[in-house]
């Protein structure tokens, strides 16, 4: 039975709220315990219950929790076997795995990690620690699954995090979009390798200009494809702008041939197999400000972004395009 006492994980519970899943699947023989890590877990999360391995694999095709907690030693199948044939699904492939043993032999606890345990708790346990760590666990699995896997840039969930954060803070938030014009045309008649390679190049500068900035003052996000996200104060638009236009110039002239740089295009054939004239690869940025009075929905922020984004892409060019309406139209 778990550990009672108090704890610097209790402490650290009490003092801020934890965000768990919502959809949790407790896979526990032991019915007393089962039922009491219901009770731990049932005030923020849907809790689901299974009495051994085979009864969680079944649950995890049919209910899609989004954590499990797991026994180690059950009957019918173990919380080892659990694991191994759960990763090999498309629904338990990613799904975090925490497990409970009594068990401290050095080879077992190997082999859950081995085989795809997130992390495990030595019985008994204090419960104060497990909502800790299942709180902990299911927070990196979800920015883990939030990243670009090309850039390593946090994706839309963080970015909202960060919007949220700071509008409740009450801080002016300049929220911008960075995109690529003529990306599209560029990946298709140069190949994927190189658009990447642009989409890393564009990623690093962005990351650079952030580290030159004070700790926290700007964030940077990569939403997908050539989309990115920048959120700062608004003072400091105008010098990211100048910047990015500069430094992206400088670190993009090799792509191309000295005649292509001096006529400012390049001839490609386009998906009907006509030769064009495609322009050099250039940023187009929207900006919106959290200060205009209604601008107080992410959705409508980013609607209105997206606006701003399109009228800088129209102005040809680098091009930075700020929204300075007052009020929401």
């Amino acid at each position: 039975m778990p550990d009672v006492k108090a704890s610097a994980a209790e402490q650290l519970a009490s003092a801020m709220p934890l965000e768990l899943p919502a959809r949790l699947l407790i896979v526990e023989d032991d019915s007393s315990l089962r039922a009491l890590l219901k009770k731990t877990f049932a005030k923020e999360s849907e809790v689901l219950q299974a009495a051994n391995g085979q009864e969680a694999l079944a649950m995890i095709s049919k209910e899609r929790p989004e954590f499990v907690i797991t026994d180690l030693m059950m009957p019918v199948l173990d919380g080892l076997q659990l694991i191994i044939r759960a990763r090999r699904t498309p629904l338990g492939a990613c799904l975090p795995f925490l497990v409970l043993t009594a068990k401290t032999e050095e080879q077992v606890l190997i082999d859950c990690f081995r085989h795809g345990a997130d992390d495990f708790m030595l019985k008994p346990f204090s419960i104060a620690e497990l909502r800790v760590r299942v709180s902990s666990i299911y927070l990196r699995h979800r920015i883990a699954r939030d990243m670009n896997p090309l850039t390593r840039l946090p994706g839309n969930q963080v970015l909202k995090q960060e919007i949220e954060r700071r509008v409740a803070n009450s801080t002016e938030v300049a929220v911008a979009y960075v995109d690529l014009n003529h990306f599209k045309e560029f990946n298709d008649a140069q190949g994927f390798d190189r658009g990447d390679h642009v989409l890393g190049l564009l990623a690093d500068l962005l990351t650079d200009y952030t580290q030159r900035q004070p700790l926290g003052e700007v964030f940077v996000g990569h939403l997908g494809g050539d989309d990115f996200v920048v959120v700062l104060p608004m003072r400091l638009v105008q010098q990211m702008a100048d910047n990015l236009f500069r430094e992206f110039d400088l670190a993009t002239a090799g792509l191309y041939k000295d005649h292509e740089r001096a006529q400012g295009f390049f001839r490609a054939h386009n998906r009907r197999g006509v030769e064009v004239d495609v322009p050099l690869l250039s940023i187009a940025i929207g900006v919106v400000s959290t200060q205009r009075r209604g601008m107080n929905d992410l959705r409508y922020i980013s609607q209105v972004a997206a606006e701003v984004k399109h009228m800088a892409k129209q102005a040809g060019g680098n091009h930075l395009f700020i929204d300075r309406r007052i009020e929401c139209p």
